[in-house]
């Protein structure tokens, strides 16, 4: 008889058509016994051909119709609740989980009792090239004081950088200014010297083709490596144009796997951030999988997108919070499972490529609205009542100081005003759902608080104090 574990993995889908067949097929060829797990892509009312697709070249798969979208946490929590599993798997649609995947979840909870959840080791789809690209020398030319020349240093201008990876994510990640923009309106990013550029590399491809748009100011000769080699030294003027350089298999097979999450990170003002992901000159950048996350730990918060959840502890804790919608509920289920006692650990073999935002757009309005109203959310639910009211106090503050601002900048039509203003009526509709929902998270609170088991300095040592960008 089989001893292991029946295990629930829910595919949460929303018009996810074009990923569906590449996270099946790697559900299907799990080393973890066929009979020991089953797959239910839960659909969140897909308009495209979603659900045509998995019943007819997947029968082996449950479909599960959640009626309408319900969200990350409602259409999660639908599919639980016909689940048959000791343990629930959350996988996002847009993924790739390596054979040993769903295996290496089970061993870590199975020999933990306590680990209530168990995250694992999500990467980005594609591997990195790191490209580095020169300017040469600053241009000499003639000075106004006689005899003297005055040196006036080249800027290299990168418009952009294209591996045909429309999915694929595109890394500036040193020697590069902030994005700006041309007479033109065409967006660039400007360096002086040296830069690398991380370039997404296609699998299995050997050599491949990158496209480059580049300019520079005033003229000046670009040298462009990677590994060690030059692959290409080009002279360029401010008349911004188009590179194609051929990468050899040489080159592109020194491409390196990039973390995207390790488990979360949380700071005292409620932002938390994937362990894996580093600030730059307040930009978001992912690091190199160097084998920097490959002890087994405990971390403070899962991923959603790639998390075990054990049966007995969403009978203990509840379900996600449906109320979220979307962003921030796997923080607060593994929050309010901390307080009920529960580990949160990190399994570092249990591999799952993603397509970083292949199913929702980061920085759109959605995303900004939801980020921000969840954190105070989640504050309000489970943080220390200083850190709840003082975090809201100070948003509901900002909030109405920016909305000032930007009414004054546009009725003096200064530059940026629209957007500012867009922003400003951005944060004043998270004040104003935040204030219809708290009778609802206070009561939320009042049971979490009455049931809590972990003190609260205990929760504190994971605070990360600083939060930048």
């Amino acid at each position: 008889m089989n001893s292991l574990p029946f295990v629930s993995v829910i595919v949460l889908n929303y018009n996810g058509e074009r990923f569906l067949p590449t996270c099946l097929g790697a559900l299907r060829a799990q080393t973890y016994s066929t009979d020991c797990f089953e797959v239910i892509v839960a659909d969140n009312g897909s308009t495209d051909s979603s659900l045509h697709l998995v019943r007819d070249a997947y029968p082996w798969v449950t479909v599960h119709e959640t009626g309408g979208n319900l969200g990350f946490a409602g259409g999660n929590n639908a599919a639980i609740a016909v689940a048959r599993g000791d343990y629930i798997v959350l996988l996002n649609n847009d993924t790739a989980p390596a054979p040993d995947w769903l295996a290496q979840l089970v061993a870590v909870a199975e020999e933990h009792p306590r680990a209530g959840i168990v995250t694992g080791r999500m990467q980005l789809f594609y591997d990195q090239l790191e490209v580095t690209l020169y300017c040469d020398a600053p241009l000499s030319t003639p000075s106004p004081k006689k005899g003297e020349r005055e040196e006036i240093p080249s800027e290299l201008h990168v418009f952009d950088v294209d591996s045909r990876l429309p999915l694929g994510v595109v890394q500036y990640l040193d020697g590069f200014g902030g994005w700006e923009r041309a007479a033109s309106g065409e967006r660039f990013r400007r360096m002086r010297g040296r830069g690398v550029i991380g370039v997404p590399v296609p699998h299995g491809s050997g050599s491949f083709t990158l496209r480059l748009h580049l300019a520079a100011q005033p003229p000046a000769t670009a040298t462009i490596c990677a590994n060690g080699q030059t692959l290409a030294r080009v002279h360029l003027t401010p008349e911004p144009q188009h590179l194609c350089l051929e990468i050899p298999s040489s080159v592109a097979a020194t491409a390196r796997p990039v973390m995207q999450n390790a488990g979360s990170i949380l700071f005292a003002d409620g932002h938390s951030r994937d362990r894996g992901i580093v600030v730059k000159n307040h930009e978001a950048l992912y690091e190199t999988d160097r084998d920097q996350f490959n002890a087994m730990e405990e971390v403070f918060a899962g991923c959603g997108g790639n998390m075990l959840l054990r049966r007995t502890m969403l009978n203990d804790v509840g379900l996600l919070d449906d109320d979220f919608f979307m962003y921030y509920e796997d923080t607060d289920l593994s929050w309010r499972a901390r307080l009920r006692g529960w580990q949160v650990l990190y399994a570092p073999h249990a591999v799952v490529r993603h397509v970083h935002c292949g199913s929702s757009k980061e920085w759109s309005p959605l995303f900004l609205f939801n980020v921000e109203r969840n954190r105070l959310a989640m504050l309000i639910k489970n943080g220390a009542p200083r850190q709840a009211v003082g975090e809201c106090t100070r948003y509901a503050g900002w909030a109405m100081r920016s909305l000032i601002e930007s009414s004054a900048a546009a009725l003096l039509a200064r530059p940026g005003a629209s957007e500012r203003c867009a922003r400003a009526l951005l944060s004043m509709r998270v004040v104003g759902s935040l204030a219809r929902s708290l009778p609802s998270l206070l009561r939320k609170r009042a049971h979490i608080q009455r049931t809590r088991i972990t003190p609260q300095h205990e929760i504190e040592k994971w605070f990360h104090m600083t939060h930048h960008g």
